[in-house]
């Protein structure tokens, strides 16, 4: 596919732009695949079409078709006018949240679109605490994943109070963002994270794992303190058998 100027691009009208997307899709099977070198060209040949506002119509048509395929074209090219983003982006993207049923989508949406708006609009925090306390699984993620590019700025305070929600979490999807947090914290502020996981020593393993990556020291010491533990339990029964 053949870059053109956007002087060019303007050319085409709204119907053959979209054939021609259309018509890429349906020949593509590996389209999907967030790899793919002609996404990126598709996604950089609609932000340099349209300015964000009139992105928010193509967006639209393209998320509301139900696709897949149309739907991560739709969040790759978004993520795209980062620089642009404000609340409206936020309101205009916060409906379709229902609609993402895939993690990879999840993760892609909340730390690349939510989250940059997040550093943009910091009353947004309340709208992310309210997503982490919902009982959609989905928005959890969301919720736990958005303040990745506020640990990028060394903020880390939303994103240790969204932890602490769900340090014992039973799920696996939701052991694993809390990991990931903890880690990307770990490689900006050391100090922080390994006070907030000697706090929480003994999280699922899951997360601990993840979380202490870069940190082997403390899990010869979660070894340590789960021996101990394990210890005591014994000689608790112990001494229960010898009354």
């Amino acid at each position: 596919m053949v870059y053109k100027s956007k002087k060019q691009l303007k050319k085409l009208s709204d119907k053959q732009f979209f054939e021609d997307i259309k018509k890429y899709i349906k020949s593509y099977h590996s389209f999907y695949e967030s790899r793919v070198p002609e996404l990126k060209v598709l996604a950089n040949r609609l932000h340099e079409e349209y300015d964000l506002k009139e992105f928010y119509k193509v967006f639209n048509k393209f998320w509301n078709s139900g696709y897949n395929e149309e739907r991560t074209l739709a969040v790759h090219t978004l993520q795209l006018y980062k620089e642009d983003f404000d609340i409206n982006t936020w309101r205009f993207l916060k409906p379709k949240l229902k609609d993402i049923k895939s993690w990879d989508k999840v993760d892609r949406v909340s730390s690349n679109i939510i989250g940059e708006i997040l550093v943009r609009e910091r009353k947004l925090e309340k709208e992310i605490i309210a997503l982490a306390k919902s009982n959609n699984i989905w928005f959890k993620r969301m919720a736990i994943m958005a303040t990745v590019p506020l640990i990028k700025l060394n903020n880390n305070e939303l994103s240790l109070q969204i932890c602490e929600f769900f340090i014992h979490d039973k799920d696996k999807q939701i052991q694993e963002a809390v990991g990931l947090i903890l880690r990307e914290i770990g490689e900006q502020k050391p100090a922080v994270a390994k006070k907030f996981i000697l706090k929480n020593i003994h999280m699922p393993i899951l997360s601990f794992d993840i979380a202490t990556q870069n940190m082997k020291e403390l899990r010869k010491l979660r070894d340590v303190k789960k021996l101990g533990r394990e210890t005591s339990i014994v000689k608790s029964i112990k001494n229960i058998f010898r009354r």
